[in-house]
């Protein structure tokens, strides 16, 4: 069970085509806890505490109780916090799905990369 009060942060580079569409669709889905999307080039400078380009480098996924999640760790958090989602990310989480996690981020931010060289 999640505390009442627990919501995630995701920071997602809204410059990309594809990283918009992400965060479309981690709108879109039903949550056990709340996840507020926000484009780090909104973020960065007003109460965020990371830069711009650490922001870019790799999802950053901040929790209201002051946790903060980066890479992999960040999406592994952001779909335990979906209720279709928990269970492959409870998976994902441990020895034999980390790495497979690890591949599948690699390839996600890959494919974000190679998409906004493409603008």
């Amino acid at each position: 069970m999640e505390p009442d009060d627990l919501s995630l942060q995701v920071y997602f580079d809204g410059e990309c085509g594809f990283c918009r569409r992400v965060a479309a669709w981690l709108d879109r889905q039903p949550k056990f806890v709340p996840v507020d999307c926000v484009a780090a080039q909104d973020a960065a400078g007003e109460s965020c505490p990371f830069e711009l380009d650490s922001l870019l480098e790799r999802v950053t996924v901040v929790a209201s109780d002051g946790a903060v999640y980066r890479g992999t760790n960040g999406w592994l958090v952001v779909l335990w916090a979906l209720r279709n989602y928990r269970a492959w990310s409870l998976r994902m989480s441990g020895p034999g799905g980390r790495r497979w996690a690890e591949r599948l981020c690699a390839a996600i931010s890959g494919f974000a990369a190679l998409t906004r060289k493409h603008r």
